[in-house]
């Protein structure tokens, strides 16, 4: 189920497992502004599930539609969080991408507060 409500809001619901973080934590530990407005730090996306590490401790499950879109539309604005989803033990937040042309993504970003991708 997909919580929504405002940024500010959906920003201060915490996870449910062991570890307390925020949906405002994993927006802030996913960079965005670094891979998406300054690209900065280049977008990798796994080829086996199409998935992007974002920081340490934040994937990025529609990797590679995120890195499609922005070579087609850029990016002009972020937005978000928009949706929270509290799974078990971690997060889903969805973030908006709004293209130059003003074409919209969601970005699904996941995090267990643990380093993603590692062990």
């Amino acid at each position: 189920m997909t919580l929504r409500g405002t940024p500010a809001e959906l920003s201060a619901l915490r996870s449910n497992g062991g570890r307390s973080f925020t949906a405002g934590d994993v927006v802030t530990w996913a960079q965005l502004d670094d891979h998406f407005r300054d690209q900065t730090v280049k977008l990798t996306v796994g080829q086996a599930d199409g998935k992007a590490l974002l920081g340490r401790l934040v994937l990025l499950e529609n990797g590679a539609e995120a890195a499609d879109f922005l070579k087609a539309h850029g990016c002009a604005q972020l937005s978000g969080p928009i949706g929270v989803r509290k799974l078990p033990t971690s997060l889903q937040v969805d973030v908006e991408l709004t293209g130059k042309d003003g074409q919209k993504l969601i970005l699904i970003l996941t995090s267990d507060g643990t380093p993603a991708g590692e062990g």
